[in-house]
């Protein structure tokens, strides 16, 4: 029978190291061509929450799906989320915001077995969704980072900045972080859980500037959907870890060599026609709202890195990055397996009974 899994289940058993591990074997079984994933699908809709809203809101229902031969697996993830779009600090920051009763949020992952189609498991997908965004960029930093840098300038310090932190401490033997987020309570809050977690100094800063300062890793964790990062952030031989593609400006992306994307997948983004009057000047109602001047197609992908059709760092004084551009669903087959695996060997979950799912006939 299908388990049911929610987060709480899910954190008893999921660790950085195996989520690394099993997302490097996803992006080499992606440059072979063996494990597929399909483009995110973004719908946008009129939502009565935004009566009273002063900035552009919607009902936002997304979906992604993949498969992972190598784990034996397929899943399909969707979440159903009241988006806004607002001012901050002169940029532009999009919230997912917690409409459902108990202050809560709706997102779920379905694994499926290749083997005969069967639903395995319905888990939540936050935790799950954290530690695959984190784990790519780990993954990413294993490849791309020099081999002695153990300094990290963290940008951001919610919920998926400590994954972050987890991935880069996985990939490297960091010493110390800094860590900025613009509301000093949080920033202190979380360097000082998340140093105890980890086992590593980490200093709350008051500015970007002395977050990136002389570090051997940038990294940015934040809901940014406007550039706050240029080219003097960066000194030579540094690794830039971007979790948005809004973070760092065209100049400072363009300057790695080489710069890898996590995939040339796209959103299919649809907007209902009545959310038009929100679109105005470089403005679209969508994830990413602002065009770049970025040929995102051109470059080469962390499945292109891991397979070695291109090279990764060849000296120390190579500035690289990475861009975690959007996800995909095949990362939930292969980590949500992992999952699935250690949860059944410790009796966690709720079974669901199984012919819910099944029928007789085929439509």
């Amino acid at each position: 029978m299908p388990l049911f899994l929610n987060n709480d289940d899910v954190e008893k058993v999921i660790t950085m190291k195996e989520t690394m591990e099993a997302l490097e074997l996803l992006y080499k079984e992606m440059g072979q061509g063996v494990a597929v994933a399909a483009p995110r699908s973004d719908v946008h809709s009129p939502t009565a929450a935004a009566a009273s809203a002063e900035g552009p809101m919607a009902h936002y229902l997304k979906s992604m799906s993949g498969a992972s031969p190598h784990f034996g697996t397929a899943a399909l993830r969707f979440s159903s989320d009241i988006v806004a779009w607002r001012d901050f600090g002169g940029g532009i920051r999009r919230e997912k915001l917690p409409m459902l009763p108990g202050n809560r949020w709706m997102g779920i992952v379905l694994l499926f077995s290749t083997a005969n189609g069967e639903l395995l498991a319905i888990m939540n997908d936050g935790v799950l969704q954290r530690f695959r965004v984190g784990g790519a960029n780990g993954v990413s930093t294993k490849y791309l980072a020099r081999r002695n840098a153990d300094s990290v300038g963290l940008i951001g310090s919610g919920w998926q900045a400590g994954t972050q932190v987890m991935a880069v401490c996985e990939a490297r033997e960091i010493k110390k972080i800094r860590v900025f987020s613009p509301t000093k309570a949080n920033r202190e809050k979380f360097a000082k859980e998340t140093s105890e977690q980890v086992g590593v100094e980490i200093a709350p800063v008051s500015s970007y500037e002395e977050a990136v300062k002389d570090v051997d890793i940038i990294i940015t964790s934040t809901n940014s959907r406007k550039p706050f990062l240029g080219k003097r952030a960066l000194r030579e031989g540094v690794h830039i870890s971007a979790m948005q593609r809004d973070e760092f400006d065209d100049e400072a992306l363009l300057s790695c060599k080489p710069l890898v994307l996590h995939t040339h997948a796209t959103e299919n983004n649809v907007t209902s026609s009545a959310l038009a009057h929100f679109e105005r000047d470089n403005f679209k109602l969508r994830d990413h709202p602002s065009d770049r001047g970025i040929d995102w197609k051109s470059l080469p992908t962390l499945p292109d890195l891991l397979c070695g059709r291109i090279k990764g760092r060849e000296t120390d004084e190579q500035i690289t990055g990475f861009v975690n551009n959007i996800g995909l669903g095949a990362q939930f087959a292969a980590v949500g397996a992992k999952v699935y695996a250690a949860a059944v060997a410790k009796g966690l979950g709720r079974e669901v009974p199984l012919d819910w799912f099944t029928q007789d006939v085929h439509p």
